[in-house]
């Protein structure tokens, strides 16, 4: 082997123990980023899993309440309908308003009529439902800057307003 033969050899070595070193740089920079981006985005899914199951578990008590049910009924599909969530967790509000010379009224907490039946919201009027869960962070503190101040819970929201059959 010539000694021209010897340089080549010994500079591709070199070369690639260089590669190796920068590999493992450029990995530890990427690494962090990617972590990130892959719970973020798993996060992410689950708080709008969430949220769909919340909007849709407004929707359904909307509508019951909208038919006249009462508010204990109301609260029992709300949560029943929110398959995917921890019923026990799932706090639900209902309000009603009237419409009195040309102007909404403010928003009244639904009760029941007198007899128990049907709840006290009149014809016409509009019945919002509101529901709040306490989202857990799968992430630990990972997103925390999302998360109600000192835990690692998200609350999702969702609400729906029908009016009154």
């Amino acid at each position: 082997m010539t000694a021209t033969e010897r340089t080549i050899i010994l500079r591709q070595k070199v070369h690639s123990r260089l590669t190796w070193g920068s590999l493992s740089v450029e990995m530890a920079i990427v690494t962090p980023i990617l972590v990130l981006l892959l719970f973020g985005t798993m996060e992410m899914g689950l708080l709008f899993k969430d949220s769909l199951a919340l909007n849709s578990a407004c929707r359904e008590a909307a509508r019951l309440a909208a038919m006249g049910a009462t508010t204990t009924d109301v609260s029992i599909r709300a949560r029943a309908a929110a398959t995917t969530l921890v019923p026990a967790n799932v706090t639900v509000i209902s309000q009603y308003r009237t419409y009195l010379a040309g102007l909404w009224g403010p928003w009244t907490i639904l009760g029941n009529n007198s007899d128990g039946t049907n709840n006290n919201a009149p014809s016409g009027a509009q019945i919002r439902i509101t529901l709040t869960y306490p989202h857990a962070l799968v992430t630990g503190s990972l997103f925390a800057s999302l998360a109600n101040p000192g835990t690692n819970i998200v609350t999702v929201r969702g609400s729906m307003v029908m009016m009154r059959e």
